[in-house]
């Protein structure tokens, strides 16, 4: 629902401008797990003990445990893995609210001012039936853990292994007291706007802008969803414990739903007769020994861009004019998930990291937090002719820079992750770097030429009707894209021997192992032939280190005849080429998606062992590229 109205007044040399906005936003999420449960069939019990081939889970499925009458492995059969989630629809809102104040002054011939400034409220998400729960690992409201859950949630419906495990790494549990938002909104975005406009000379003018913009996420989407947290949503799994054990007829060693349920299979295994009448799909059964819980930062800083430009544009000629334009946009407090349960020290080469994070009796879920940051920095310029005497043309060449430590929340980022967020001294910081979209230098040129020849044309403007057929109402048009490549960061092996994301400030030099106590950390010499001793933010690899990928270069060119049938009807043969040079454009190493598929390895570096090291096995714009071909008649009347 949007209701919004404007109001202007013009005032002498003022054109005053102002309104408001309401808006009330629903949106809903429905995104089990599993769809409520699956059973995979995977063949153990009917294959070769120890010796899995995978290919028998027809004959497992087709299986009915039966008690041995041979003194073997008895009611053998079934499911040998369950997977179950309860169907919660997250049914979330949020309200939105703004008012604006603008004045656009004609201070004389020359000058035009532009003054505003604008409110925005954005309101938090909340699920309208209070299905959601935040997890504040630090911070406001309190400065201590907490896990807030909307009021009128009865605390008994919780499993008495999650509010244990909540008592034993110390979070509080809050029910009510925060709203159904669990978490306070900013207020004071006020967001100041200005403008000018400078006829410098009747061909040179001057204009220029800067202004503040806050907006926020309309919405979470599936993650992150405070919607989608325990104990609203929730999955189970369950599994085998060997190849000739079924899943249900050992209790003592795997404790499961079909121990004991009258309408578990034979021997109370897990088949696909008793489907899901042994689960229970209440919080009350979710063990929470590892569980991940989902958070948005409580004190939400509402993201903001500040944008700016200085544009220069001069007339060349009555019908070409040449531009050229500074253009930078800062953005702060971009929300970026970092996680809560981050190791807080740097660590030696293999140490388990479980006894080291803050909360160990939880898993890593999700935490988002309004701490990202980007700019971006660009010289914009512009060539352009109108059309006449049959030719025109726009030119466009852009030198542009963006860095950024934030990442994409529903499709990554241009890091693979944060190294060492809560490590003193390092957290996101270290890994700005130059976003996966940076561009250096981007060039396009399109125009279209009507070639002179032909009736009324200046050359053979008095042909005949065979003469101008063949040679007159012939144009020709081009599209000439020119771009650097993109960066790509990493492509080494880490002091595991394992493919790391992290960029290496020494090209592809391999940092030594780290060996000692935590906190205490040396590199072992020659722990990995070749290595370099590093430590500190050297062992993680120093500063984000990039190479860019292949850049894309593509030229278009068609060709049109007119015919003139008749006063009423005009003809026209186009034949256009696409990649008319058949030049390729590569993806970079290791890039897959988009029907195609990375080469093996190619991220890997080992010297000397990995031949494939640096390979490109795709084309950026389609899994080929191609040159095509095409022609059309087209009919006007």
């Amino acid at each position: 629902m949007q209701f919004t109205d404007d109001f202007t007044k013009i005032y002498g040399k003022h054109s005053f401008k102002m309104g408001f906005e309401i808006q009330h936003v629903r949106f809903s999420t429905l995104q089990p797990g599993w769809s409520r449960g699956q059973f995979d069939f995977n063949g153990q019990f009917t294959d070769i003990s120890k010796n899995n081939g995978g290919d028998l889970g027809i004959a497992q499925f087709l299986l009915t445990p039966t008690a041995s009458t041979v003194g073997g492995v008895n009611d053998v059969g079934g499911t040998d893995q369950v997977f179950a989630s309860n169907i919660s629809t997250t049914d979330d809102g949020k309200n939105y609210f703004a008012l604006y104040l603008q004045d656009d002054w004609k201070v004389n011939r020359k000058l035009t001012l532009n003054l505003g400034l604008r409110w925005d409220y954005f309101g938090l998400i909340y699920e309208l039936y209070g299905r959601q729960a935040n997890w504040v690992p630090y911070g406001p409201p309190t400065g201590k853990p907490m896990f807030l859950i909307p009021s009128g949630f009865n605390q008994s419906d919780l499993s008495s292994s999650f509010t244990s495990q909540l008592a034993a790494d110390k979070i509080e549990l809050k029910i009510g007291g925060y709203g159904k938002g669990l978490g306070r909104a900013q207020k004071n975005n006020f967001a100041p706007r200005f403008g000018f406009a400078y006829q410098v000379s009747p061909k040179f003018v001057a204009r220029g802008g800067i202004g503040m913009f806050y907006n926020s996420f309309e919405n979470q989407g599936y993650g992150p969803n405070d919607g989608e947290n325990y104990p609203f949503v929730f999955n189970f799994s369950w599994s085998n414990t060997n190849d000739w054990t079924p899943l249900g007829s050992n209790p003592l060693v795997n404790p499961n739903p079909w121990t004991g349920c009258p309408t578990a299979g034979p021997g109370g295994v897990a088949t696909l007769d008793s489907g899901f009448s042994c689960i229970s799909l209440t919080p009350k059964a979710v063990n929470a020994s590892g569980l991940g819980l989902q958070g948005l930062s409580f004190a939400f800083q509402t993201p903001y861009t500040i944008a700016g430009n200085f544009t220069l544009q001069y007339q060349l000629t009555p019908t070409l004019s040449a531009q050229a334009a500074y253009v930078t946009t800062q953005a702060r407090h971009l929300q970026t998930g970092i996680g809560a349960n981050n190791v807080r020290q740097i660590l030696p080469a293999g140490t388990a990291t479980s006894p080291f994070v803050p909360f160990p009796g939880f898993g890593g879920g999700s935490y988002q937090a309004t701490v990202g940051s980007s700019s971006y920095n660009g010289l914009q310029t512009k060539i352009e002719k109108q059309f006449t005497d049959g030719l025109n043309f726009l030119g466009t060449y852009t030198w542009s820079k963006t860095l950024s430590d934030a990442n994409d929340l529903l499709n990554g980022n241009n890091l693979g992750g944060y190294r060492a967020v809560d490590v003193p001294g390092f957290g996101i910081g270290k890994d700005r770097g130059l976003a996966v979209f940076d561009i250096r230098n981007v060039f396009h040129l399109s125009g279209g030429y009507a070639l002179p020849f032909g009736k009324g044309k200046h050359y053979m403007g008095d042909s005949g009707t065979l003469a101008n057929a063949l040679f007159g109402g012939w144009s020709v048009n081009a599209i000439v894209t020119l771009e650097g490549g993109q960066p790509v960061t990493g492509l080494h092996i880490d002091s595991n021997r394992k493919l790391s994301w992290l960029g290496n400030p020494a090209a592809f030099t391999q940092p030594c192992v780290l060996g000692g106590s935590p906190g205490a950390t040396v590199p072992k010499p020659n722990s990995v032939p070749g290595c370099i001793p590093l430590n500190g933010f050297g062992a993680l690899g120093g500063g984000l280190s990039t190479f860019t990928s292949p850049g894309f270069h593509r030229l278009d060119f068609s060709t049109f005849k007119y015919f003139k049938v008749s006063e009423r009807f005009t003809m026209q043969f186009r034949a256009e080429f696409f990649n008319i040079l058949n030049h390729p454009n590569f993806n970079a190493p290791g890039f897959g998606g988009n029907g195609v598929v990375a080469v093996p390895n190619s991220t890997n570096f080992l010297p000397g062992s990995n031949s494939s090291f640096g390979e490109i096995g795709s084309t950026r714009d389609a899994p080929y590229d191609p040159r095509q071909i095409q022609f059309a008649l087209k009919l006007y009347y």
